[in-house]
């Protein structure tokens, strides 16, 4: 199941680059250089540290799907309508919200 389309797009602050200046070099060093150095504001990280969660999380949960079929082999799949309506109509009327 993707999740897709049901969130805000997030907003991320730019990223910095800093230019650091290293020390003299050294007579045995003539050829150190500044280094740059990134730094992500804590937004850029949550959003990468969410990317990385929904890299490893598995797009089909086996182990629920196979609980499902055992349930309608064995006949004790049991549907709420109630919750079934609830569903549809919060799945409708997000879908109205974002559009």
């Amino acid at each position: 199941m993707k999740l897709t389309g049901i969130f805000p797009p997030i907003k991320t602050e730019k990223v910095q680059v800093k230019k650091t200046e290293g020390s003299a070099p050294s007579k045995a060093d003539s050829t150190a250089l500044p280094t740059d150095r990134v730094v992500l504001s804590v937004g850029s990280q949550d959003v990468q540290k969410v990317r990385d969660i929904l890299e490893q999380t598995p797009e089909v949960r086996a182990d629920r799907v196979q609980a499902l079929k055992d349930e309608i082999a064995r006949g004790e799949y049991q549907i709420d309508p109630s919750r079934l309506a609830d569903k549809m109509m919060g799945s409708l009327l997000s879908e109205t919200l974002v559009k």
